[in-house]
C-alpha cells in the first residue's frame, strides 16, 4: 500500500484534518461533508506515521457508525494488521471496561444489563414502595429525571441536594434504593455503563494509569453528543498528552433531552488549551438550493461556529413549499407527490422519506399511504427487542445466566401459566425480604412452604433453568433455546393468549425469529450474548424496519446521519416545529443557551440537510386536535427563511421533477415501445 493512500481525493480541509495528528483537533463538520472518511484516513494517518494500531481508541455513538468507521480502516488500510485497534461505541467502551475491572468495584462475572422496560418496572415498583402516586410522578418521568441525573454523574446524595422541591427529594431516595436493588440484582442499566468506568478512573489512580498507557490517541465522533458522564470520562483518558481529535457539528446538536450540550463543543478550546480547529465545510450531499436555506436558517442561533456549507452541485430543483387548507389535504399532497416520483423519475421507493417532527405525526401518515396502496417503513419508533415474545424469551436466558435477577423472575415466573399465581408469589417475596435472598433461590428452598399446584410448576421452571443453562454449555445458546421454547410450552402459550389469526401468525413468526437469532449467535456464554444484544437493540433500534422496501417513515431525530434523493418535511407549524416544550422556553431568563427554540432550529436544520436532491416542506392552515378543528400558524423556521426563498406549490402541482429526469422519463418510454413491450417505464 502506497505510504499516501489515504489521503488521495480529500479537499484542503480534509487533509488539513487528517494530517494534524498531535494535539488537541476539534474538526467541524457540516451535514455531508464527508466526516467518516476524514475519521477513517486520520486513523489511517496514524499508523502510516508509526502510531500502533492498540494505541488508538475511536468512539462514536451507534453500533453501525462503528461497524461502517471498522470496515472503512480495513479497506484503507488493506495488509495491515489493525486488530488491536478498538473502534466501539461509548456504552460497548464502558460494558468491556467494566469486565475488565468491574470486580474493583464489587461486580461480579454474572452481572448483567437491565433493559429498558425492565428499569421502569423496578422504578415503578420503588415508587409505590416510596408512597409516591403516579398522578404525582409517572414510572416513565422518574426514569428519564434519573437517567439525567446519572448522565450528569450525580449520585443519590448530590440529586438531593440540588433538589428543587419535596418530590424531587423523594426522587432521590427512590435513586437510592434503585442503585442498591440493581446491585444486589447483579445488573446494571445502560447509563452504568458510562458512569460507574467514571467512578472507577475518578477512585482508582492505577486503572486510570493503565488507560492512559493503553490509548494514547483518541478520536471521537459525533462529539456533540457527548452527555457529561461521557465528556468527563473522555477528559480523564486524554489527558495529559491531550491526543484527542473531535469531530461534529454544533449545528447538529439535537440531543439536549437525553443529556448533550452544545456548549461541549463550543468551549472545545478552552476544555484543551491550544486546540487547533478545522472546519469542513463543503458539502457532497446536497444542491445548492437546499444548502442555501439551510444556511438562511442556522444562521439565526447565536450560540454556533461561524460556518456556511457549499456545493459543487449547483443545478437543482428549488425547494417547494406546499400550504395545506388542512391535515387531509397535506396528506393527500403528500401520497399524490410520491406516486408521481414512482412513477414518473424513476426512483425506488426507498430513495423517498417523509420527516416529522413527533411521533403522533406518524399514524396519519401510515393511513394515507395504506389508502394509496403506497408501501412503508417506519423507522426509530418501536424495537424488536421490546415484543413481548421477546423480552419473555430473553427474561428466561437472563434469570439462567444471573439468578439474582428478579425481575426476569417476576416476568416469566407464571408465563406460561404453571400455577404460580399472585399469591404464591407474594410468599417467596415475602421469604426473600426476610433473608436479602434472590427469589429463584426461594422457590428452591421453600417447595414445601407454597401451595401443592404450585409445586410442581416451580419444580418445572427451576428444571428449565437448569436445562438451559447445561445445554448452553453442551450444545450452544441456539440449540438451548429451540429447547426451551419447546419444553417451556411458549408457542402453546402463544395460540392460547391470541385470538386474530393474524395478529397470532405474527406473534409465533417472532418467536421463530428469537430462535434463528439464537442460533446465529457463536460460543457458549449466556452472558456475554445477552449484554451484546442490550448492546445492539438500544442504539440502533429499528434496524429490521430499514430492510423493508417502502417510502421511509421517521422523526427528525431518527434521520440525523441518514440521506435521501427526496425528503418531505410535513407539519412546519408553531407548536409542532418548534415543538410546544421549547416555546416555553423562549422568555425564560434561566434557560440555557442553545437549548429551547436555538435546538429545535438546528432539528429542522437537520431535516433540510437529509435531502440530496429535492425537498418539500408542508404545513396545514388548521387540524383537528381532541376532535376541534385548530387554527395553525407556519412555523418561525420559514420566516427565518423567508417566504420567496420557496417555490410554492399547490395540489395539482405537475410532478417534481427536473428537466433532466423528464428527459429520461421519456428516452425510457420510447425504449419501450422499440422493444414491444408494454410495461411500465419505471
Amino acid at each position: 500500500m502506497s505510504r499516501n493512500r489515504h489521503l488521495s481525493g480529500l479537499n484542503r480541509e480534509q487533509s488539513l484534518a487528517v494530517r494534524t495528528t498531535a494535539g488537541p483537533l476539534l474538526v467541524l463538520a457540516g451535514a455531508g461533508t464527508g466526516k467518516t472518511r476524514v475519521v477513517t484516513c486520520r486513523i489511517a494517518e496514524l499508523i502510516a506515521i508509526g502510531v500502533r494500531p492498540e494505541a488508538i481508541l475511536a468512539l462514536t455513538f451507534t453500533n453501525k457508525a462503528a461497524r461502517e468507521m471498522r470496515e472503512r480502516v480495513h479497506t484503507v488500510l488493506e495488509g495491515t494488521d489493525v486488530s488491536g485497534m478498538v473502534v466501539s461505541t461509548f456504552h460497548a467502551l464502558g460494558l468491556r471496561l467494566l469486565r475488565e475491572f468491574g470486580h474493583r468495584l464489587g461486580y461480579s462475572r454474572e452481572t448483567t444489563i437491565a433493559d429498558s422496560a425492565d428499569q421502569s418496572e423496578l422504578i415503578a415498583d420503588l415508587l409505590r414502595e416510596a408512597g409516591i402516586r403516579r398522578d404525582r410522578m409517572h414510572p416513565r418521568a422518574a426514569h428519564f429525571k434519573i437517567s439525567m441525573w446519572k448522565n450528569a454523574a450525580l449520585t443519590p446524595d448530590q440529586a438531593e441536594d440540588r433538589a428543587e422541591d419535596d418530590l424531587d427529594v423523594s426522587l432521590a431516595h427512590v435513586y437510592q434504593r434503585y442503585e442498591e436493588e440493581l446491585f444486589r440484582r447483579r445488573l446494571l442499566d445502560f447509563d452504568d455503563l458510562i458512569l460507574k468506568v467514571l467512578l472507577l478512573v475518578e477512585k482508582d489512580a492505577e486503572v486510570l494509569r493503565t488507560l492512559r498507557d493503553r490509548w494514547q490517541y483518541l478520536l471521537v465522533d459525533e462529539y456533540q453528543d457527548t452527555n457529561g458522564t461521557q465528556y468527563r470520562l473522555l477528559r480523564h483518558l486524554a489527558m495529559p498528552r491531550a491526543n484527542l481529535c473531535v469531530v461534529g457539528d454544533d449545528d447538529q446538536s439535537i440531543y439536549g433531552w437525553r443529556g448533550a450540550d452544545s456548549e461541549r463543543i463550543l468551549g472545545f478550546a478552552k476544555d484543551f488549551p491550544g486546540a487547533k480547529t478545522v472546519a469542513l465545510e463543503q458539502n457532497y450531499r446536497s444542491t445548492t438550493a437546499i444548502l442555501d436555506l439551510a444556511n438562511l436558517l442556522i444562521a439565526q442561533n447565536q450560540h454556533r461556529h461561524d460556518k456556511k456549507l457549499w456545493s459543487e452541485t449547483k443545478d437543482g430543483p428549488p425547494v417547494e413549499l406546499y400550504v395545506a387548507e388542512d391535515e387531509k389535504d397535506e396528506l393527500d399532497w403528500i401520497a399524490s407527490c410520491l406516486l408521481r416520483y414512482k412513477q414518473r423519475s424513476g426512483l425506488k421507493w426507498e430513495d423517498l422519506c417523509v420527516l416529522f417532527r413527533a411521533n403522533r405525526q406518524c399514524r396519519p401518515l401510515e393511513q394515507a399511504l395504506r389508502g394509496r396502496q403506497i408501501p412503508y417503513r417506519v423507522v426509530g419508533t418501536s424495537s424488536f427487542f421490546d415484543r413481548r415474545e421477546v423480552r419473555d424469551l430473553l427474561s428466561y436466558a437472563k434469570l439462567a445466566a444471573n439468578p439474582k435477577d428478579d425481575g426476569s423472575f417476576m416476568r416469566i415466573a407464571n408465563v406460561p401459566a404453571r400455577g404460580l399465581g399472585r399469591g404464591t408469589l407474594e410468599k417467596l417475596m415475602a421469604f426473600a425480604a426476610t433473608k436479602r435472598a434472590p427469589l429463584v433461590e426461594m422457590l428452591d428452598e421453600h417447595q414445601a412452604d407454597i401451595p401443592a399446584a404450585a409445586r410442581e410448576g416451580g419444580r418445572a421452571l427451576l428444571d428449565l433453568l437448569k436445562g438451559l443453562r447445561e445445554t448452553t454449555a453442551r450444545s450452544g445458546i441456539g440449540a438451548a433455546f429451540a429447547e426451551l421454547v419447546e419444553k417451556s410450552g411458549y408457542a402453546h402459550h402463544v395460540r392460547q393468549t391470541i385470538e386474530d389469526p393474524l395478529e397470532l401468525t405474527a406473534r409465533l413468526k417472532v418467536v421463530d425469529e428469537v430462535v434463528d437469532m439464537a442460533k446465529a449467535a457463536s460460543g457458549t456464554d449466556l452472558v456475554k450474548w445477552l449484554t451484546e444484544l442490550s448492546l445492539e437493540s438500544e442504539p440502533d433500534r429499528g434496524k429490521k424496519e430499514q430492510e423493508k422496501p417502502g417510502v421511509t417513515l421517521l422523526t427528525m431525530h431518527a434521520a440525523k446521519g441518514l440521506e435521501y434523493p427526496v425528503v418531505f418535511i410535513v407539519g412546519v407549524e408553531e407548536g409542532t416545529l418548534p415543538h410546544t416544550r421549547s416555546l416555553d422556553d423562549e422568555d425564560d431568563a434561566a434557560a440555557t443557551p442553545g437549548k429551547g427554540i436555538e435546538e429545535e432550529r438546528r432539528l429542522f436544520y437537520v431535516g433540510l440537510t437529509r435531502a440530496r436532491r429535492h425537498l418539500h416542506v408542508s404545513y396545514a392552515r388548521e387540524r383537528q386536535r381532541f376532535g376541534k378543528a385548530e387554527t395553525r400558524v407556519p412555523s418561525r423556521f420559514i420566516e427565518d427563511i423567508g417566504m420567496e426563498r420557496f417555490k410554492m406549490v399547490t395540489a395539482d402541482s405537475e410532478p417534481p421533477v427536473t428537466e433532466q429526469d423528464g428527459k429520461e422519463w421519456l428516452a425510457r418510454i420510447r425504449a419501450s415501445f422499440k422493444s414491444g413491450t408494454e410495461s411500465s417505464p419505471n
